[in-house]
């Protein structure tokens, strides 16, 4: 005889579809409407409940947490879960929730609602959660009726996160998440459903590029090809930013003579290394459509709609881009297809091979038959040969990048190694040849701190610098010492703004690294965020660059990094105030000293103690005040376990 169906909790059915849709974490700050959900979570050995102390943290995080899953480690269909209390707990963390939107970041977005029966009795937490929700949430809202709905629309909520990239927010009344519902086929579909979803087994998988899309690339090209070099731009953004998306880019950009450049505030890029350099756009409106004017062609890469302005000012453009319909070219994915497919189409298109990167599983047999082949061309003349690019030292730094790039050229390969698969035919290629290993060279450091990086990409390493500014410190000393000390492989989240401006420029000749920054412009980002990218990417080194206005709206998250043994390094750009509104304040024409003006934008009466504030939440704090503080302890943080923060004084 079959089992009779048991009967579960509302909380319980939902869990159970959250955690068969892929959902691994979840960032809570629950209240009394959440209990059972939190109980259900306890119950739940598959999603990890992660405490936070403000709802801004909690989505934030999740933010950061897609973010890495999805265009770092090229999971499309990873999610984060947040868990807020009714409608003040989603008010708190709509900044990020706006951010985590505007990045379209998947978030499996649950919000505690008080129960049926005690609904419109205006009770004091009672608000219209819906309405609040929608504003940013991408394709779906909506709030369960019934317990047996429960699972159906967390399965609902799970399909719009990952089909429509963005956020998706099921709203739980409290009596539903105790009601007890059968363990049944309903709940079985709803499971099954997820899990489709998730493993794209349902048929929507990813759509061939069309003869339509690739006679519209043709017409794109046909405009642009005739043009001179430095007339044509691809403004890029979203999945174009990915690894193997840019280095096309960068050889379709070349061949056209294009110029590339990316959204001021981008969700993920990758840079370093060997990677394409890309320009970023300007903050400012004039400067942005005064750099902009030049193109007679735009062609936009995954960015939806023409840039605007941030803000609207006086004898200002609002459009950053003044070329008419007929010059702008916006190329999307059509329907669930990749942008990676539609690069590799427009590659095509423009004559370039396009590459692709083996399965791991197939990574031994690549090797062999690369190296077979190497071998074969160059044994005989080393003095002329791949060989002579630092083969003598197979462990050099950037060797990795030229092997790979001296394969592609004279073997004309069909085959783009990722770092996996670098590394190991590095270590083929020196087995074949009789090179013994040597050691990886590191970031110059203080003789007693070890600084070789705990976390890395496979294959790079840390860039070498020998210019370190010294003196009192600054935001451009501070950047380039960043720039030139950070491990191969980190997270740089970004949101030092005014501080930082000179981060970009200083770390293009980083090792290869990850840069994120605030995608909707909502600050109280980074230190949020830095949770989510270190719990998904433990292996790899985050580093969290903050103003330090920007850094008290979401201080909470010190505790979580600290509660979680995260290995997060922050960084106050501590100028003691709000300089970014004093460059507003002069730009428009506003007089920029004295009354308000100074009381409004001054962090300096009194002081914030940065390192007390860290060290009250359990994370070691250092104050810097000179160059060669910063590096010292910088480096430390670097060789650390768990999280430390920096605070950085800057000169007047």
């Amino acid at each position: 005889m079959s089992e009779e169906p048991k009967e579960i909790t509302g909380a319980t059915a939902r869990c159970k579809v959250a955690a068969a849709g892929g959902v691994e974490v979840c960032f809570a700050n629950p209240g009394t409407s959440e209990m059972h959900v939190v109980g259900a979570l306890a119950e739940c050995a598959d999603i990890r409940s992660v405490l936070v102390l403000h709802e801004n943290v909690a989505t934030g995080a999740a933010d950061g947490y897609s973010r890495v899953k999805r265009d770092v480690n090229r999971d499309r269909n990873a999610m984060a879960m947040t868990l807020l209390h009714l409608a003040p707990g989603l008010m708190n963390g709509l900044s990020n929730l706006h951010n985590a939107s505007r990045g379209r970041s998947s978030i499996l977005n649950v919000v505690g609602e008080m129960s049926t029966f005690h609904r419109g009795n205006e009770a004091l937490l009672e608000n219209d959660i819906e309405s609040l929700a929608r504003t940013v949430s991408t394709k779906y809202v909506h709030t369960s009726a019934a317990v047996d709905a429960i699972a159906s629309d967390a399965a609902d909520a799970i399909e719009a996160a990952l089909r429509h990239r963005g956020v998706a927010t099921q709203i739980v009344p409290h009596d539903l998440t105790w009601s007890r519902v059968l363990d049944s086929g309903r709940l079985s579909d709803a499971i099954a459903r997820a899990e489709n979803v998730r493993n794209r087994r349902d048929g929507a998988e990813d759509v061939v590029v069309t003869d339509a899309v690739r006679a519209f690339l043709r017409e794109m090209l046909a405009r642009a090809k005739p043009l001179a070099r430095g007339e044509v731009l691809f403004y890029i953004g979203g999945d174009a930013c990915g690894e193997e998306e840019l280095r096309i880019v960068g050889d379709v950009a070349e061949a056209l003579g294009a110029d590339v450049v990316c959204e001021c505030f981008f969700s993920c890029i990758e840079r370093g290394g060997d990677m394409p350099k890309v320009q970023r756009a300007p903050y400012f409106p004039k400067d942005a459509a005064n750099a902009f004017a030049k193109y007679k062609v735009v062609i936009f890469l995954d960015v939806p709609r023409p840039p605007t302005a941030m803000f609207g000012y006086r004898d200002s453009p609002t459009k950053l881009f003044a070329q008419n319909d007929d010059d702008m070219w916006f190329v999307d994915p059509p329907g669930n297809a990749m942008m990676l497919d539609v690069l590799r189409a427009l590659a095509m298109e423009v004559n370039i091979g396009v590459q692709c990167a083996p399965k791991m599983s197939d990574v031994a047999a690549v090797v062999e038959h690369v190296v077979s082949e190497a071998l074969a061309k160059s044994v005989e003349d080393k003095e002329d040969s791949l060989w002579n690019y630092g083969m003598t030292s197979t462990k050099a730094v950037s060797v990795h990048d030229k092997l790979c790039k001296e394969f592609d050229i004279k073997l004309q390969s069909t085959i783009v190694f990722n770092h996996n698969s670098i590394n190991a035919l590095t270590n083929a290629v020196a087995t074949k040849l009789g090179i013994a290993d040597e050691s990886p060279k590191t970031a110059i450091a203080p003789k007693d701190v070890d600084a070789s990086p705990k976390s890395t990409l496979e294959g790079e390493y840390v860039q070498v610098r020998c210019d370190s500014p010294t003196g009192a410190l600054n935001g451009a000393k501070v950047c380039r010492i960043i720039a030139g000390m950070q491990p191969a492989g980190a997270i740089v989240v970004d949101e030092s703004l005014t501080s930082g401006s000179t981060y970009w420029k200083d770390s293009e000749s980083s090792a290869r690294f990850t840069h994120m920054t605030l995608t909707g412009g909502s600050i109280g980002f980074a230190n949020a965020a830095a949770v989510g990218v270190a719990l998904a990417a433990p292996e790899r080194q985050t580093i969290a660059l903050v103003g330090d206005g920007s850094a008290q709206y979401t201080v909470q998250a010190l505790w979580t990094q600290a509660r979680e043994k995260l290995n997060v390094v922050t960084v106050i750009m501590n100028n003691s105030k709000y300089q970014i509104l004093r460059v507003e304040c002069a730009i428009q024409g506003v007089r920029a000293s004295g009354g308000a003006c100074d009381s409004l934008t001054k962090l300096d009466d009194p002081s914030i103690d940065w390192c007390k504030l860290a060290e009250g939440y359990g994370v070691r704090g250092v104050r810097t005040t000179t160059c060669e503080e910063f590096a010292d302890a910088f480096a430390r943080a670097l060789d650390a376990d768990g999280p430390t923060l920096i605070d950085a004084v800057l000169e007047a």
